[in-house]
């Protein structure tokens, strides 16, 4: 492996840290989409069609994919008629942000409260990344185990990660198993599973730049091409899975979208250095 491709966790993987064999994908169709619980229907009938649509979908996974390098704005669940970008309120929420979204795709009496506060969708999605933040950096009894400023630690997000009644491990992504552990992602996704990814560069852009820097979340995968939800600008991108599954660009510490097809993406970076995978389902 060249030095100027390397990841923390290219190092990780071969000291054998955070890795493990990849859980196996869910059933197809199984988990894909959540009940509507029986008292939610009048409420949901009373909604405009639109608003319900982005109520029971919020990662808008029902309509077309975006189309390749034409990325599309996702929208919070908004009754007022008015839906603000779901985007991320500070750079240490890339994480919470994701969570929050893939909470809300998994429960849909969730999204309609987000619908419905007084204060504005917004302002709950705002508050929901800020309370996510703190939960993932802190263990038992409140007391702090990550620095918050560093943002979301993958095991913090695996840790309160919630798809319906899904819940999540992490896998890094490096050395050897990086195909493996990305291909069960793909397949997770391709069951109707949302997975969490978290995206870096390598040492060709500094020290600081080989570890995790941003969180994007895999929504969706149709066919050959794969849909990435964007917190920091709120959209949805497609990208081929072929490239998704590589997991890497020709390496750096933030790339452009000229010479890294991942890179708008994975938020500006231009490989997938760790991801959370769906391990099991209670009731």
């Amino acid at each position: 492996m060249a030095a100027r491709a390397l990841r923390a966790t290219d190092v990780l993987a071969l000291v054998g840290a955070c890795g493990g064999p990849a859980p196996a994908p869910p059933p197809a169709g199984r988990f894909a989409r959540p009940d509507v619980p029986v008292d939610l229907v009048p409420a949901l009938e009373a909604l405009a069609p639109a608003v319900r649509a982005r109520v029971l979908d919020p990662l808008g996974r029902d309509g077309p994919p975006p189309a390749p390098g034409r990325p599309r704005t996702l929208a919070l669940p908004a009754a007022d008629g008015d839906p603000a970008p779901a985007r991320q309120v500070d750079e240490r929420t890339c994480g919470a942000a994701v969570l929050a979204m893939l909470g809300l795709a998994g429960d849909p009496r969730r999204a309609l409260e987000l619908s419905r506060w007084p204060a504005g969708a917004a302002t709950a999605f705002a508050a929901q990344q800020r309370d996510l933040h703190a939960r993932t950096t802190r263990g038992p009894g409140g007391l702090p185990l990550w620095p918050t400023a560093l943002g979301t630690p993958p095991w913090g997000a695996a840790r309160v990660a919630r798809y319906g009644r899904v819940r999540y491990t992490h896998r890094v992504v490096g050395g050897r198993t990086a195909r493996t552990v990305l291909g069960a992602a793909v397949d997770a996704a391709a069951a109707g599973v949302p997975v969490p990814l978290y995206s870096g560069g390598d040492l060709a852009g500094g020290a600081a730049t080989a570890v995790p820097r941003h969180v994007v979340l895999l929504t969706a995968v149709r066919g050959d091409v794969a849909t990435l939800y964007e917190p920091s600008a709120a959209r949805l991108h497609a990208v081929p899975v072929a490239a998704l599954v590589a997991g890497r660009g020709s390496g750096g510490g933030p790339a452009s979208a000229d010479r890294e097809p991942l890179a708008p993406a994975l938020g500006g970076w231009p490989h997938v250095v760790w991801a959370l995978l769906p391990r099991d389902a209670r009731g």
